[in-house]
């Protein structure tokens, strides 16, 4: 089981998911998505642990802070552990401007400016600073900013927080972790996760907040173009589209140490290099110990076809959740640090069949690339066919009335085919159901010979 960063949620579920599937033996995996912080704090365990880790791995869009690290060396024995980087991601910072506010172009505020509204010294949206970088932003009077902000520890926030850090130290004094001591001042609004946050900037008129990137992509929420080290200015949709998430971890592949299980709290890959470069780029890592030999060997097994499952980008999940691939570079520091991980002596591997092989393929331990569930060959479908569906709705939106003498029919086939769509998630949701609750009573007859691989533990 793991903890960490809300942003790969997605990403772990549906490797999980799949895991669950391939495997021949029932397996059990999930994640919780409650923040790099907290994910760091489960990690390292405190005093009602006795420092043992309450999850299998962390996981984080920033190291390991120095603070746990030191903690977890000082240890008696010391928990050496390593990162494992699996992915880079952009931060962006969101709006809800009005666009017809703006005069029809993209907000744009410097660093400076930034540190100046997410630490409360620039509260209106007519303040100068602004109104100099748009000249065509015609706001009323005295319209106060509203500042959406992270709570507990969030890696979101310490990217934020690192860039207006290492950019403007003249205009932010808040520090360049995970928690920030925000304003309490009118205007600065807490949201507890990517979720809470994502609402807030849909709902909350003249809003700015941030965000991994693909999150507020997925709800088209305006963004604030940004001005990189070489000058360029645009959105960080423009700058993924344009390669500059990958170009900034390859300007900044230097900054890695090469020995994983080092300190690497000072890490980061801020305003590199480049005219296509994204200036608040984070690396996503996994937070693993190297000592496994006391883990539940069954449990081990997970843990290391999870870490493959990832570190390998099984089924392309890394870029189908908006996440930039590391650099081959820095695939082979994470691949290399998996193999210094110590596993216990009586653990069974999993191996994972990617092309057919005959009779292995159908071992007890072979997670199998070739074993398909109907659910999500249907969900495909459906996925197909929403998307048809939301673009022919769209269209539609866009031609003018018909005279009254014209059928509507076609938008009643439309109609009909959206309620066949609903009906058939529907039918999904009740058949997957009814599939956990089958596995479930499956686990709790104690005269099932399946092994639950990871049970209580991956």
């Amino acid at each position: 089981h793991g903890s960490g960063t809300t942003n790969p949620k997605n990403w772990f579920a549906k490797a999980m998911k799949l895991m669950e599937e391939r495997a021949r033996l029932p397996m059990v995996l999930t994640y919780r998505a409650v923040g790099s912080g907290t994910g760091q704090q489960e990690f390292v365990g405190n005093s009602a642990s006795s420092g043992m880790s309450y999850n299998d791995f962390g996981a984080g869009d920033i190291p390991m802070s120095k603070a746990y690290y030191d903690q977890l060396m000082a240890a008696d024995p010391a928990q050496a552990m390593v990162h494992l980087p699996f992915a880079l991601g952009a931060i962006g910072i969101f709006h809800s401007f009005p666009s017809g506010d703006l005069g029809g172009a993209a907000l744009q505020l410097d660093a400076c400016t930034l540190a100046k509204i997410f630490s409360g010294v620039i509260t209106t949206w007519n303040d100068p600073a602004i109104k100099a970088q748009n000249p065509n932003i015609n706001v009323p009077a005295n319209q106060l900013i509203m500042v959406g902000h992270r709570v507990l520890g969030s890696s979101s926030t310490g990217g934020l927080a690192g860039y207006l850090d290492k950019k403007c130290k003249a205009s932010w004094s808040l520090g360049s972790g995970g928690v920030v001591a925000w304003p309490t001042t009118a205007g600065f609004i807490a949201a507890d996760g990517s979720p809470a946050m994502q609402s807030f900037l849909k709902n909350k008129m003249y809003a700015i907040g941030y965000l991994d990137a693909g999150h507020g992509h997925d709800f088209n929420i305006p963004e604030v173009a940004l001005t990189n080290l070489n000058g360029k200015t645009r959105s960080s949709q423009q700058s993924i589209a344009l390669g500059g998430v990958a170009e900034a971890g390859n300007q900044g592949i230097a900054n890695f140490p090469v020995d994983a299980s080092a300190d690497w709290s000072g890490v980061n890959i801020y305003d590199m290099p480049g005219d296509n470069t994204w200036p608040i780029v984070l690396v996503s890592y996994m937070y693993v110990k190297k000592d496994q030999t006391s883990t539940d060997p069954q449990t081990a097994a997970a843990l290391k076809a999870f870490i493959q499952t990832i570190l390998q980008n099984y089924d392309l999940l890394c870029e189908e959740n908006d996440f930039t691939p590391p650099s081959t570079a820095l695939k082979n520091i994470a691949l290399a640090a998996a193999t210094t991980i110590k596993y216990p002596s009586g653990m069974v591997a999993f191996e994972f069949e990617t092309d057919t092989a005959a009779y292995t393929g159908m071992g007890a331990n072979t997670i199998s690339l070739k074993r398909w569930s109907f659910d999500d060959y249907e969900r495909s479908v459906l996925k197909a066919q929403i998307v048809d569906l939301t673009a022919r709705v769209d269209m539609a939106a866009w031609k003018p009335e018909p005279p009254a003498h014209e059928s509507s029919s076609g938008d009643a086939g439309l109609i009909v085919g959206i309620i066949a769509i609903i009906v058939s998630a529907v039918s999904i949701c009740v058949s997957s159901g009814a599939l956990l609750k089958a596995k479930g009573t499956a686990k709790a007859d104690p005269s099932s010979t399946a092994t639950m691989i990871g049970m209580g533990q991956a």
